[in-house]
């Protein structure tokens, strides 16, 4: 029982020690402006999501944005379990806060292809929303949605955690 609990808690522990790495790092990459093109960018969020295929149902907390200049990203969900997926992005044309996707692989489910969108925050720093349809390799489908926690309690988390007011 001791080492059932104890192992949990490393597992949270871990989590929180990976957000708080990830929201640190994010002060020290360069962020472009709002309404400016961008070439590369990471975000990251709490907040609630599901995967979803036709035999079950994971729920996550957390989402990380990786989106390189060179038009690949990395997406990473974080639960007790991190999985990721890879592909490539693009601006969309209908806003600057909105992402397109493709996936072409990773960890989902095993390998899986599709789509999705990902919409930021409008400084950009932040995931506000989520959402990835496809196919594993093996043909089921594969429903990913997750939307972040409020922005403001983020902001508070972050103004804590760096020393500011």
């Amino acid at each position: 029982m001791w080492g059932e609990l104890m192992n949990r808690l490393k597992l949270l522990m871990r989590w929180h020690s990976t957000l708080f790495i990830l929201l640190f790092i994010q002060f020290f990459l360069p962020a472009s402006a709002p309404g400016q093109n961008f070439d590369s960018l990471t975000a990251v969020a709490r907040g609630h999501g599901v995967i979803a295929d036709e035999f079950e149902e994971r729920k996550f907390t957390g989402a990380l944005a990786v989106l390189r200049q060179d038009g690949t990203m990395l997406i990473t969900l974080y639960s007790d379990l991190q999985l990721q997926a890879q592909g490539t992005w693009s601006p969309s044309d209908s806003s600057p806060v909105e992402i397109l996707l493709k996936i072409t692989g990773g960890e989902l489910s095993g390998n899986a292809t599709g789509t999705g969108k990902l919409l930021l925050s409008e400084d950009r720093k932040s995931i506000r929303e989520l959402t990835i349809k496809g196919r594993s390799f093996a043909g089921r489908e594969i429903a990913i949605t997750f939307v972040a926690a409020s922005e403001s309690s983020l902001i508070e988390h972050v103004n804590l955690v760096s020393g500011g007011p």
